[in-house]
């Protein structure tokens, strides 16, 4: 952004902070995590920043009015020691990052965009590993956020903890604590002691758990059998096993034509001819797959288990976040560079369910006109708002709109009306 833009951002930023301090979310043992800051003169992170009170805190970031903001979700001894081993690990939350950016949706499809460098050949989705005409890896992407992203990223989280964290680790929503990022998803923090402790590989552990990675389905599954009644899983059973068994349920007892793909045209049609009998077995008292296993054959039932189940069970994580026992994540309350919107606190499930990506989340009101610095899309939408056009291009829209493309540096701010 030029330096025009620039000013009038990091002035927004400012009126922010000064009527704003009572939202910047004040972590338990405040005086013993590391805090850091990236401002807006500079790409480099100003860190190993430690404060006393919560009014050092609320201070720097009137005088410095930083770009984005962070904090440890570890806690030290000394968090302002340069040094990572002076520190004095105490311990550390265990975070979950769910982005948008680590869900296949099929609306990437239709905002994100890439582009050779070598030869100009361009295409529509994620950007290649290669350029498919020649084969360079000189590839410039663009990727974008829309309401259906931040809606699975939403229904992944709430999958987490009600899939997983509640029912198979015995985690309290009393111990959560959720955030919007401001930009392409959420954080989910457990703050119980207990979690404090865990090490690298413990942490990666449940990682694999909820991600389904390292399943052996040989042992999760019935044994099949030619002959005979084939036991079954109780719909109710915890673990992977139950899960595996409620979403084959689910399956069976939707008629979801998707399988046909999966498993072809005659399992699927034995699957159909026997699905009202195949309910009742899986919902008996003592629960059988025989006819399941009869209509689509051992190798059949792996193949719907590993191209279809087992990815609608798992969940979609940021391992290197929840691994990472010296993270630094976003400070809720503190504003989003790359958006504009606040880091927000959510108040458990039924915010999240409720939460949508819309110009309300912006505390900033009034008109902006801009001038587009890079060739957008069209179809090209934020807040429902359409912003596609050639570079160069001017118009009016509404002060959040005019922040969230200057903050992606897709846009100039030429004038604010307030």
């Amino acid at each position: 952004m030029n330096s025009k833009t620039k000013n009038i951002v990091k002035r927004l930023f400012k009126e922010y902070y000064s009527k704003n301090l009572n939202k910047i979310f004040i972590p338990k043992s405040f005086a013993n995590r590391e805090f850091a800051f990236q401002p807006f003169t500079k790409q480099g992170m100003i860190r190993h920043l430690g404060f006393d009170k919560p009014e050092d805190l609320y201070n720097f970031l009137l005088e410095n009015i930083p770009r984005h903001s962070y904090y440890s979700t570890a806690i030290y001894v000394l968090p302002s020691a340069r040094d990572m081993d002076e520190k004095g690990w105490l311990g550390a939350e265990l975070v979950f990052d769910i982005d948008a950016d680590h869900i296949n949706t099929p609306c990437k499809l239709e905002h994100d965009s890439w582009k050779c460098l070598n030869c100009g050949y361009q295409g529509k989705g994620p950007a290649p590993d290669k350029c498919p005409k020649c084969g360079s890896k000189n590839i410039k992407g663009f990727t974008w956020v829309c309401e259906k992203c931040i809606e699975a990223a939403r229904n992944e989280i709430i999958k987490l903890i009600e899939g997983f964290l509640i029912p198979d680790l015995g985690f309290k929503p009393s111990d959560m604590l959720i955030a919007f990022s401001g930009h392409r998803g959420f954080h989910l923090h457990v703050l119980c002691d207990e979690c404090l402790k865990l090490s690298s590989s413990e942490r990666r552990e449940i990682v694999d758990y909820v991600k389904g990675l390292g399943l052996s389905l040989e042992t999760i599954l019935p044994p099949y059998k030619r002959r005979g009644e084939v036991a079954g899983i109780d719909l109710g059973e915890k673990g992977w096993r139950g899960k595996i068994a409620k979403k084959l349920f689910e399956k069976v007892s939707s008629l979801d034509e998707s399988l046909e793909e999966i498993v072809g045209r005659r399992a699927f049609r034995k699957l159909l001819g026997n699905s009202d009998k195949i309910i009742k077995e899986m919902t008996a008292e003592t629960p059988k797959w025989t006819l399941l296993y009869r209509s689509l054959g051992s190798k059949g039932l792996l193949l719907l288990l590993t191209q279809k189940i087992i990815d609608e069970i798992k969940c979609s994580v940021d391992e290197k976040v929840t691994i990472d026992t010296h993270r630094l994540i976003r400070l809720p309350g503190s504003l989003h560079g790359k958006t504009g919107l606040p880091v927000m606190v959510l108040r458990g499930i039924s915010d999240l369910e409720r939460f949508e990506l819309s110009d309300r989340l912006s505390p900033f009101k009034g008109e902006a006109t801009i001038r587009l610095i890079e060739d957008l899309s069209r179809s090209l939408t934020i807040f429902s708002v359409a912003v596609g056009g050639k570079a160069g291009t001017k118009y009016k829209v509404s002060l959040p709109v005019a922040l969230y493309l200057a903050c992606r540096e897709l846009a100039e701010i030429e004038e604010v009306e307030r």
